[in-house]
C-alpha cells in the first residue's frame, strides 16, 4: 500500500502569528454551525466556511484544482471512499507530524483504518455511517411484525407482508446509490478491493458479493421488495402512503426521512440490519474525515480546528441542531444520542442512538476502497440503473463494474492482477 499511496510528507510551517483566519470547504449540513460554534469559543483562530458542491458533483474537482493551482483551502471534508484517490494524487498532507496518532484509541478500529493509508494518517474521522434499518413502528405493530434479526427472517417477513397486505412491500432496494449498495455488500462480508499484496486486486464477484446479490435478486424477482431510486418521487409516495415499510440506510438518513415525510413524526424506529448466518455485522454507508490539503497556509491552526471538530462535545451539539450524523469518535457517542434527541423531536423515541452504537461495533475492518471511487461510484450507479431489475441483474452489474474498474486502473498505470 505504501508504494501505491504516494503523497508528499512536506508541509509548510505556521508563522505563529495570530489571529489566523482559516478557510473550510465542505458541503455537508452542519458545516456552518461547526464554524460558528468554533469561532464563538476561540479567539485566535477564526474559521470561514465556504460551501462547495457535493464531492461527486464537483466539490472534489474543485479541491483538486485549488491544490494544483497553489490556492488550497486550509481544511477540506473528504468522504472515506474518496480518500485514497486524494492520497494517490498527492492532494493531502499526512497528519502524523501533528501528533494525531495519539487519538487512534478514540475511534473504532475500522474507522481509523479508513484514514490510515500506506502507513500514514491522512484524515481525522469526523462522522461515520454504520448501516441500520429504519422501520414504521406503527405499521409493524398493526401488522403484528417485529424487526427481523436475520436476512432469512427478513425474507419471511416480506413474504408475510406481500401475502396479507397486497400492494405493500417491506422495503426498497435503491438503484441510485452506489455507496449504499457497497455498504450492504460490505455487511455481507465482501471485499471489493485488496492492496495487501502490493498491487490493487479487484473482486466484486467473490462469494460474499454473489450471496448478497443473489439474495436481493430473489426478493426483487418475487415482488417482495421494490427496486427504484431511493427518495425519488415514487419512493417518497410509497413512504407517505405506508406501502414501503422500511428504509435501509445510516444514522444520517434520519434527516432525509424527516425531510421527505415530515408528517410521519413519531412513527419510526431504528434497529441494526438483519444478520447473515455468521452473526451481527454492519457495513458503512457515508461519513467524512477532515483533511489538510497540500499547500494549506496555516497547517497547525487548521489541525486545532480539525481536532476540535472530531473530539469536542460542543461540535456534536452544533451539528445536532441540523442533522443526525453519527460521530466517529467513540467518546462522543453518548453525548450525541442525547444531543440529537433533544434537538430533534422527529428523532426522539426512534432508538437511533442504540441502533447506531450497536452497528458501529460490528463493522468489518477488512474492507478497503479503491484509488478512484468518485468515478467508480458513478459507473456502479450506471450499471445498477440498467441491470438491477433484470434476472441476475445485481450480479451482472457487479461483474461489469469490476471489469470496467480493472480496465480503468490499468489505464492509469496501476498493476491489477487477473
Amino acid at each position: 500500500m505504501a508504494g501505491l499511496l504516494l503523497a508528499s510528507c512536506a508541509w509548510p510551517g505556521s508563522t505563529g502569528d495570530r489571529p489566523v483566519t482559516l478557510t473550510y470547504w465542505s458541503w455537508t449540513s452542519g458545516s456552518q454551525e461547526l464554524a460558528d460554534r468554533f469561532n464563538a469559543t476561540h479567539d485566535d483562530i477564526k474559521v470561514t466556511f465556504e460551501k462547495v458542491p457535493a464531492g461527486t458533483a464537483g466539490g472534489y474537482s474543485k479541491m483538486f484544482n485549488a491544490v494544483k493551482a497553489g490556492k488550497a483551502p486550509d481544511v477540506v471534508a473528504v468522504e472515506y471512499p474518496q480518500l485514497p484517490g486524494f492520497v494517490t494524487q498527492q492532494v493531502l498532507q499526512p497528519l502524523d507530524p501533528f501528533g494525531i496518532t495519539e487519538l487512534e484509541s478514540e475511534y473504532p478500529a475500522w474507522a481509523w483504518q479508513q484514514v490510515a493509508l500506506g502507513g500514514q494518517v491522512y484524515g481525522l474521522p469526523m462522522n461515520i455511517g454504520p448501516t441500520v434499518m429504519f422501520y414504521r413502528t406503527d405499521l409493524f405493530a398493526a401488522y403484528g411484525l417485529t424487526p427481523p434479526a436475520t436476512w432469512e427472517e427478513f425474507r419471511a417477513t416480506a413474504e408475510t407482508v406481500a401475502a396479507e397486505r397486497p400492494g405493500v412491500t417491506l422495503t426498497n432496494f435503491g438503484t441510485n446509490d452506489a455507496a449504499l449498495l457497497a455498504g450492504l455488500a460490505w455487511q455481507a462480508g465482501a471485499r471489493w478491493f485488496d492492496s495487501g499484496t502490493g498491487h490493487w486486486q479487484v473482486d466484486a464477484t467473490d462469494e460474499a458479493s454473489r450471496r448478497f446479490a443473489g439474495y436481493w435478486e430473489s426478493l426483487i424477482a418475487d415482488g417482495l421488495v421494490t427496486a427504484q431510486p431511493t427518495f425519488a418521487e415514487q419512493h417518497v409516495t410509497q413512504l407517505q402512503q405506508g406501502t414501503s415499510l422500511t428504509v435501509l440506510a445510516a444514522p444520517w438518513t434520519a434527516a432525509n426521512i424527516q425531510r421527505f415525510v415530515p408528517d410521519l413524526a413519531g412513527k419510526w424506529g431504528a434497529a441494526p440490519l438483519p444478520a447473515w448466518p455468521e452473526g451481527p455485522a454492519s457495513g458503512n454507508y457515508g461519513g467524512s474525515s477532515l483533511a489538510l490539503p497540500r499547500g494549506a497556509a496555516h497547517p497547525e491552526e487548521a489541525m486545532e480546528f480539525i481536532r476540535w471538530v472530531s473530539t469536542s462535545p460542543e461540535a456534536v451539539e452544533a451539528v445536532a441542531q441540523v442533522n443526525t450524523s453519527f460521530p466517529a469518535n467513540t467518546t462522543l457517542t453518548e453525548h450525541w444520542g442525547a444531543a440529537i434527541e433533544e434537538a430533534n423531536p422527529y428523532v426522539a423515541g426512534m432508538d437511533l442512538p442504540a441502533a447506531a452504537e450497536e452497528a458501529a461495533r460490528t463493522v468489518d475492518p477488512a474492507w478497503e476502497w479503491g484509488p478512484d471511487m468518485t468515478d467508480g461510484f458513478a459507473r456502479l450507479v450506471d450499471e445498477a440503473t440498467v441491470w438491477v431489475a433484470r434476472p441476475e441483474g445485481i450480479r451482472t452489474a457487479l461483474a461489469r463494474w469490476q471489469d470496467a474498474t480493472v480496465g480503468q486502473l490499468r489505464q492509469r498505470g496501476f498493476t491489477v492482477p487477473d
